[in-house]
């Protein structure tokens, strides 16, 4: 969930659609869960995807866990344009209920975390390989995080600290699984119940996103 927006070949599945355009911008917040504490993290985040539904979070977006390696939940904005980021940035500097509720959703899971990594990123589609990234029928996300500079089989987004993420989206687990064997890559699951989806997200595969919140429109 975006909690603030600071500054600015493999196995393929082949039941995703294509994108319209990649994101030109994304941004991601990961939280690392401390042992035991899966539950009461669980709980709190599914009142922090209602609160978002509730207050009218401005923008989609999708929630993934991780299925291999540490255990983490990220969140990840995308952002068609500067001028997006620039709208959802003061919706959330201008909102103080959202921003008040969200800190408060901080603050009950701060325990149960390391240090949260905040990232926002720009697309490099020359070193980007292969299908573009979609959430549209994707159930499940294969991501590597690095700082050698590459290209790679999957969308390609640099940090402003030279940090690389490569993402890929699959309808299934084992494609996804089979994909990191190889490449090296964590899989993680898109979580609905976490996420705020777009409409295309549900309209392609409604049964997955019927836990998801349901986000009032702004007037």
């Amino acid at each position: 969930m975006l909690r603030t927006v600071i500054g600015l070949v493999a196995i393929l599945s082949p039941v995703l659609p294509a994108q319209r355009s990649v994101p030109r911008f994304i941004y991601i917040y990961r939280d690392s869960l401390r042992s035991g504490v899966d539950s009461a993290y669980r709980s709190i985040e599914d009142d922090g995807a209602r609160i978002c539904a509730d207050l009218r979070c401005p923008n989609p977006y999708v929630a993934l866990e991780s299925l291999s390696g540490m255990h983490e939940a990220w969140w990840i904005n995308m952002f068609a344009s500067e001028a997006d980021t620039a709208r959802v940035a003061r919706v959330y500097a201008t909102d103080a209920a959202l921003s008040r509720a969200l800190g408060g959703v901080a603050q009950r899971k701060a325990a149960l975390i390391g240090t949260p990594v905040q990232s926002f990123a720009v697309y490099r589609r020359d070193l980007s390989v292969g299908p573009g990234w979609s959430i549209t029928g994707a159930r499940f996300v294969v991501a590597s995080v690095t700082r050698t500079r590459r290209r790679a089989v999957g969308s390609v987004w640099v940090t402003p600290d030279s940090i690389y993420y490569v993402l890929r989206t699959f309808r299934t687990r084992p494609d996804a699984e089979a994909v990191a064997q190889v490449d090296g890559g964590r899989v993680f699951a898109v979580r609905p119940n976490w996420s705020m989806p777009a409409p295309e997200w549900v309209e392609a595969d409604r049964e997955f996103w019927q836990t998801a919140p349901v986000r009032t429109p702004r007037s």
